[in-house]
This record gives structure tokens, C-alpha cells and sequence, in this order.
């Protein structure tokens, strides 16, 4: 999550927002001015009319509104341009962010008695004064981020690699065998930046396949989100990174918006405002999933900390606007913030928010990590509600796009988005609340939720088999998959065997020339799952046609032609 972690030309949406924004940067020069958010008594006036949504809502958006029967409501009409400006006829002000869900803006004014003058206003029914334009400079997400014989290199649970015991945790891994890696869903990632995104080497196909769908900041306004803070990359990578062999996502072909809302050098309530704004974006461009990898609970300012009677799920800002999106039909995943060994101990906002599937943090072995913040929330519901990895987990390095290891709940939050996307790509037809319930029904201590993982750890293949009766299957022993290039010439340097096996095992594998001659024999080890063998420095064989002959550990054998020609 965004509290203390991993230090670190896009094309824009389909379809045409009309909204009225009026935002240049953040950051103004003088030293009295002040922050506030306005909020407003109705949206009439309003050049909009719910019975034509398409003018404010992109058709997917509208689609999945009536896919689940939600209807359009005044929340989802833009502000009312009238009240806007009347706002913007003030030199001394400018608006900086607008939330159509809250019915609100926030300016920066350095004129109190404008905001005297509006206050008086009758379609203005509060003024809430948030910080000056001082920024802290420091970085919140710091201290988060370790004789010439043939060669023989098993690649274990290949495409995994490193990432297999991550992954096969939650039975995800059976998902993608299947065919489900979140194609056709889409998921907003809002974060403080993506630094270096397009640049590394383990995002690359999602670039290059045009799954980014769309890229904004909403603290700076500046269009720009790869030139920002790190931690949004690292969040992105653990679900959609890819290296073949190596580093396998839990989505990695799902589709994205990335969007900036977090100010990564300073702590102020206002970023909740920011975070709604993007989530009405996300909303609007059609989403199906919101990941938030933020957690707030004390500011720069502490006269506007949150109390735990605050986090009740619905009283703060951003766990408003996380009901909100919920209400959409958009399943939004939370950190649950790493508290955990803090005073404070329990989850932050928005991970009090009722309808949002709060993510804790265990390790591949499903340890908890102590730093996984605590619930309930302070309407006693069950908080955290699952947990997933969030502890050594493996992520890639925004700086140089090697795989490291990184602990915090912002990245549990991200390993269970994108096997949520998996699973709704699986089970179409379901509701976000109705996936959420599934999952939670199929995980580990359902029975007997409690305030450290929630229900538990989900198992996503035991949750998509109790909706569809399809039971996966393991190979019953040993698999040969593939073997090539077939034909093989000492021109290649390797031999590259593709086998599956449902015990870690040795493999013996024997050359047997036409005329059933053992002529090379060698061994192997390989583990449960899928593996990648490659071979090299092989002896030289004449050309013709061989058998390879696999035996497991049980003595059965397994056999596969081969064709050698030099």
C-alpha cells in the first residue's frame, strides 16, 4: 500500500468525457493561498440529462450498468457548469479537482474573502478549508523494497519461473491453464506514479498490444504518469508483468488505465478528493476493477488525522467513493495497510470501505506478514477480508526491471486484482458483489473469519469449480508436451523439452537409435507443474530418426520421435 514503500504519448480513452475541468497545476506561488473543497446542494442547471448518459459515460460503462440492471443516477452527471462559473469568475481562485459522485471542487484561493462571498452562495452547502500549498518533501514509500558433458537447465513450473508458489497459492496457476488471463477485462490501477513503465522490459507486451488504455494524473494534471513515483510500476507488475520462464503476472493480458492520484512527497486529506476523482474516471471509462494500493489515516496536518470511529466504511472521503464505484458494478481491491506493527495497528482508509474487497498479507507459505494491518473496522464488519501475497513477494524493479522481492500490502492488494480478473472473465454473469461473496466463500477460514486475514486465503480454481462442476486435472504422472526444434541439428544450441509432472521428480531419458539401440542417456529433475528443459552440448548424432525414452520415478516410460539431421 502507498503508506512507506517502493521507492521509485499514451493514447487517451475511447470515447469522449464532457466535463468541465479547470485544472492547471497544483501548486501556486504564493504563500497564503489555501486549499478547500466546496461542496454543492444539487446538480441543477446542469447540461446534462440522465436519459442520455452516452454524453457522459463511455458505452462500456453504460453496457456494464446494464448488465447488472444499476441505473443511471444524478451522481453520474457532471457537475453543473452554471455553479462552476460562477466559482471560476474569481481570478483569485482556481479549480483543481471535481468529484461528480461527492458534488464537489477543490480550489486553491488566496483571497478569503472570496471564499466569504461563496459561502453565502444558496447552491453551496459547505466549505471545508484542507491545507496550504506548503509540500513536505519526502518520499512515503521508501524502506519497502534482495569434462565437457551435455548442459542441462530445468526451467521449473515453467511459464512461472519465480513466480510459481505466488501464484499456485491461490490455484490461480489452473486458472491461466485453462485459458483465463484476463483477457477483455479491464483494470484501473490508481497509484502514485508509474515511473519507468514503459520502459521495462517485463511490462513490454502490454505496451506493445495496446493494453494500456489509458494514462492520467490527477494531482498534477499534466497528462504525464511515467515521469512520477515508482510505486504504481511495481503495483502494475505484479499483475501484468511477463518474462517468459521467469516472471509470470496474475492477469498478464487483462487491459489497464493507469491513473495518478497520490502525492508521493506529501500527506494531505485532499488526496482522498484526488483518488475519487480518478475512481469517476475509472467508472466512466468502463472498469471493471479498481486496484488501490493506498492507505490513509494520518496527514501532514493533524488536525484532519482520522479517528477509528472514521473508518466505519463509509464516512470518509475516499471510503465514500469507493461505495460509490461499488455501486457501479465495479469490484474495487484495497491494501489493508501496513500497520500492523505500528501503534495504530489497524487498516487505514479506503480499506474500512464496506464494499471493498480489503486485501492483508501473508507469504507464499500463507504465514502472515506482522506488518499486515488488523481489522475489524469500526462498524465491527470483517476486516481485512482475504489476504494474498504481500510478503517476499516478487515484483519487478521499476529502476531496472529485474525481479526482486518486496513486502507490503500493496502488493497482496494487486495479486488478488488480477486473479479477480481471471476468475470474472471465467464467470461473466456474475456481480461484483456476488464474485466477491464467492470468493471469500471459497477461502481458507471462511468459517471462522477473523481480524488478522479476514476469511482467509481464496482458493480461485475451488471458487470457479463451485459455480461451473469443472474439476482441473493434474497429469495423472508425467506429460511430454513438446519437444523442439524437431528436426534437430547440432546447428542448435539447445534441445528444448516442454514436460509436466505431478510430483517433483528425476526424469532418466534415454536416445534410442532405429534399430533400438540405447546409444545416450542422461538424467533430470523436474518439479510439479510445468517445466523447461533445455538441453546443449549434446554428443553428435548421425541423422535419422530417434526415440526419447522418459522414464519417471514410478518406471513407466514415456516416448516422443525425434528427427536429427546434420
Amino acid at each position: 500500500m502507498v503508506n512507506k514503500e517502493v521507492k521509485t504519448m499514451i493514447k487517451s480513452c475511447s470515447f469522449s468525457l464532457i466535463i468541465f475541468f479547470f485544472f492547471p497545476s497544483l501548486f501556486i506561488s504564493q504563500q497564503d493561498t489555501l486549499l478547500y473543497r466546496i461542496t454543492f446542494l444539487d446538480k441543477d442547471f446542469n447540461s446534462f440529462n440522465i436519459n442520455t448518459p452516452i454524453q457522459f459515460l463511455s458505452q462500456r460503462a453504460i453496457e456494464r450498468r446494464a448488465k447488472f440492471n444499476i441505473p443511471i443516477e444524478v451522481n453520474d452527471l457532471p457537475l453543473s457548469k452554471m455553479y462552476l462559473d460562477s466559482i471560476s469568475k474569481f481570478s483569485e481562485i482556481t479549480i483543481i479537482n471535481q468529484s461528480k459522485w461527492l458534488n464537489s471542487i477543490v480550489i486553491s484561493c488566496y483571497d478569503t474573502n472570496a471564499i466569504t462571498t461563496i459561502s453565502n452562495w444558496s447552491f453551496v452547502s459547505n466549505i471545508f478549508q484542507a491545507k496550504s500549498n506548503t509540500i513536505v518533501k519526502y518520499d512515503k514509500f521508501q524502506n519497502l523494497f534482495s569434462d565437457e558433458k551435455e548442459e542441462i537447465v530445468v526451467n521449473e513450473h515453467f511459464p512461472y519461473g519465480i513466480t510459481y508458489n505466488q501464484n499456485h497459492l491461490h490455484k490461480i496457476d489452473y486458472l491461466h491453464d485453462i485459458g483465463f488471463q484476463g483477457q477483455g477485462m479491464h483494470i484501473a490501477v490508481i497509484d502514485a506514479g508509474f515511473e519507468n513503465a514503459n520502459e521495462l522490459h517485463a511490462l513490454s507486451k502490454v505496451f506493445e498490444e495496446g493494453r494500456i488504455l489509458s494514462v492520467k494524473d490527477f494531482v498534477a494534471h499534466d497528462g504525464e504518469v511515467f515521469n512520477d513515483h515508482s510505486h504504481g510500476t511495481a503495483v502494475l507488475s505484479v499483475i501484468a508483468g511477463y518474462i517468459e520462464g521467469e516472471f509470470f503476472g496474475t492477469a498478464p493480458k487483462a487491459s489497464f488505465h493507469l491513473l495518478r492520484s497520490e502525492d508521493a512527497n506529501a500527506e494531505y486529506i485532499l488526496e482522498e478528493d484526488f483518488w475519487v476523482s480518478a475512481a469517476e474516471y475509472a467508472d466512466s471509462a468502463g472498469v471493471d476493477i479498481i486496484n488501490t494500493s493506498l492507505s490513509y489515516t494520518t496527514f501532514d496536518d493533524s488536525t484532519q488525522n482520522h479517528t477509528f470511529a472514521d473508518l466505519d466504511g463509509n464516512t470518509t472521503v475516499i471510503a465514500k467513493g469507493s461505495n460509490i464505484a461499488a455501486s457501479k458494478g465495479i469490484l474495487l481491491c484495497s491494501s489493508a495497510g501496513n500497520y500492523g506493527e505500528a501503534i495504530w495497528g489497524r487498516i487505514g482508509t479506503p480499506a474500512d470501505a464496506s464494499n471493498v474487497l480489503t486485501i492483508a498479507a501473508v507469504d507464499s507459505l500463507g504465514i502472515r506478514a506482522g506488518f499486515s494491518s488488523r481489522g475489524p473496522n469500526a462498524s465491527v464488519e470483517v476486516k481485512p477480508n482475504v489476504a494474498s501475497v504481500g510478503h517476499n513477494c516478487y515484483l519487478v524493479a521499476p529502476w531496472d526491471g529485474t525481479i526482486i522481492r518486496a513486502n507490503g500490502t500493496s502488493f497482496s492488494a494487486p495479486m488478488i486484482s488480477g486473479m479477480v480478473a481471471c476468475l470474472w472473465q471465467a464467470l461473466p454473469k456474475l456481480s461484483q458483489s456476488e464474485l466477491r461473496n464467492l470468493i471469500q466463500e471459497n477461502s481458507s477460514q471462511f468459517a471462522q473469519p477473523d481480524s488478522l486475514l479476514g476469511y482467509g486465503i481464496p482458493d480461485f480454481y475451488k471458487a470457479y469449480q463451485s459455480v461451473t462442476g469443472i474439476t482441473y486435472k493434474l497429469s495423472e504422472d508425467l506429460k511430454i508436451l513438446n519437444v523442439y526444434p524437431n528436426p534437430y541439428s547440432s546447428g542448435f544450441s539447445e534441445l528444448q523439452i516442454m514436460i509436466s509432472s505431478n510430483i517433483d521428480q528425476t526424469i532418466e531419458l534415454t536416445f534410442i537409435d532405429a534399430l533400438g539401440k540405447p546409444i545416450h542417456q542422461t538424467q533430470f529433475s523436474v518439479a510439479s507443474g510445468q517445466n523447461k528443459v533445455s538441453i546443449s552440448n549434446l554428443p553428435a548424432f548421425a541423422s535419422s530418426v530417434y526415440r526419447l525414452r522418459f522414464k519417471d520415478e514410478k518406471e513407466k516410460f514415456y516416448f516422443q520421435s525425434l528427427v536429427i539431421h546434420n
